[in-house]
C-alpha cells in the first residue's frame, strides 16, 4: 500500500481531485410535525459547487445541538449531481425535544460527503476515499407556515 500512496498523490495533483463544495447553514429551521416525544422538521443548507466539473452530494452527516439538551445526530442522502458553479438549498431532516418554542437557536454542524465525477474519483471512493466539506452554524426555530383547503 506504501507505493500506491504516491501514485494516488501524483493523480490527484495532476486535477484527479476537486475543491470541496461550499456548505452553509442558512439560518432557518421549521418545525412541521409535533408529538407528545418530539417535534420534527427541516434545516436549509445551501450547497455551492466552486469546481469547472460537477461533483455528486452523497451524503450529509451532522448534528443538532442546543443548550441545556442533548444532541441529535443526523444523516441525509445528498441525492444530486450538482453542476459546475451551480448552488441548491437542501432541506436536511432534524429531531428536536417535543417542547421546543419558536425563537429557540439551534447549532447544526457536520460534514457533506461528495466525489468528482470522474472515473479515477469513483475508483478512489471504491477504495474507501470519501472526501468531506464540513459545514457549521445556527439557526432560528420557527413553525412551518399552517397550510390547507382554500377558503371558499
Amino acid at each position: 500500500m506504501l507505493k500506491l500512496s504516491p501514485a494516488v498523490l501524483c493523480a490527484c495533483l495532476l486535477g484527479g481531485c476537486v475543491t470541496a463544495p461550499s456548505v452553509n447553514v442558512r439560518g432557518d429551521a421549521t418545525i412541521d410535525q409535533r408529538s407528545d416525544m418530539a417535534s420534527a422538521g427541516t434545516v436549509a443548507v445551501r450547497v455551492v459547487n466552486p469546481n469547472p466539473r460537477s461533483i455528486r452530494l452523497v451524503e450529509y452527516d451532522y448534528t443538532v445541538t442546543m443548550p441545556g439538551r442533548s444532541a441529535w445526530h443526523g444523516r441525509h442522502d445528498g441525492g444530486m449531481v450538482l453542476s459546475p458553479g451551480f448552488d441548491r438549498v437542501a432541506e436536511l431532516p432534524i429531531v428536536l425535544p417535543a417542547n421546543i418554542q419558536p425563537g429557540t437557536r439551534i447549532h447544526v454542524g457536520g460534514g457533506l460527503y461528495y466525489l468528482d465525477t470522474s472515473t479515477f474519483a469513483q475508483t478512489l471512493a471504491d477504495w474507501g476515499y470519501r472526501p468531506t466539506a464540513g459545514f457549521s452554524g445556527s439557526a432560528v426555530v420557527q413553525e412551518a407556515a399552517a397550510t390547507g383547503p382554500p377558503t371558499p
